[in-house]
């Protein structure tokens, strides 16, 4: 455990693929070197076993979420489907209050594997399956590969901000209120991902 967390700090901070599997050895604070590669093999496998210690706690979030959406019959609310999706991974915070999540999570999505990564493990996430399903409901004509591909970059830049605004935090500069940065947020995400596919001149 002491290994996941030191990596999903690390990986958030620094990126996936710049930081060493000895560098996340000395941060987990392990004696023996090869002890990450004893326990997880690869940076693939370390990726893989963060997802596997935090899904179930953003699964079970998620489900929340979604008996609350169809109760309240905002199942076609594009704002609500935002929130559904964005929600759980925004609120899983450290023990200092930081969304070290969120900062991995960002990293993750840009990394060609672990894209591939968490598309296998989406057979585990039947909530977040539900919630991107409920997405493409609302997309209309938008092709699924395209939609696909706006909500990878719109989740990267919300994360980002959200990395940003954790650093402001910690500095003691001035932020915009939690209420009003999350909004923002759910209003960036619909309008990026379900606006009208653009024409491309000929």
């Amino acid at each position: 455990m002491a290994i996941i967390e030191a990596a999903e700090r690390l990986f958030g901070s620094y990126g996936i693929e710049t930081v060493s599997l000895r560098q996340i050895g000395l941060e987990a604070n392990v004696g023996n070197k090869s002890a990450v590669n004893y326990h997880f093999g690869d940076r693939a496998e370390l990726v893989r076993a963060i997802w596997q210690h935090r899904l179930p706690a953003l699964e079970a979030r998620r489900k929340m979420l979604l008996r609350q959406m169809h109760d309240r019959g905002e199942t076609r609310d594009p704002h609500a489907v935002a929130r559904l999706i964005i929600l759980p991974n925004y609120e899983l915070l450290d023990a200092q209050g930081i969304h070290r999540y969120t900062a991995f999570f960002r990293h993750a999505l840009r990394w060609r594997q672990g894209q591939e990564l968490r598309a296998r493990e989406m057979g585990t996430t039947p909530a977040s399956q539900e919630a991107l399903r409920l997405l493409k409901d609302l997309a209309g004509d938008i092709p699924q590969e395209l939609l696909f591909y706006r909500l990878r970059y719109a989740c990267c830049s919300l994360f980002d901000m959200t990395f940003d605004r954790d650093g402001d935090l910690a500095e003691g500069r001035p932020v915009m209120p939690e209420d009003q940065f999350l909004a923002e947020g759910f209003a960036m995400l619909v309008s990026t991902c379900l606006r009208p596919v653009t024409a491309v001149p000929r």
